[in-house]
């Protein structure tokens, strides 16, 4: 059972993004996962689900800065 603070943090975070005011690749928490991306980054890789990313590599290859 997800705790109060990560169901209002999904779903503030699933509205933001909703009306374009958050990206995607900046949630703090992981729509498919339904948890914190810290508690989950290992199970992405790059150019996965696209929401809730939380790992810098991850990042830097939806923005487009691979090396």
């Amino acid at each position: 059972m997800r705790s109060r603070k990560l169901n209002n943090a999904i779903n503030r975070e699933d509205q933001a993004e909703a009306v374009d005011s958050l990206n995607a690749a900046d949630r703090t928490t992981c729509y498919p996962h339904q948890s914190w991306t810290a508690d989950c980054a290992d199970q992405h890789t790059p150019g996965g689900t696209g929401r809730g990313i939380d790992e810098r590599i991850d990042l830097d290859y939806l923005r487009g800065n691979q090396n």
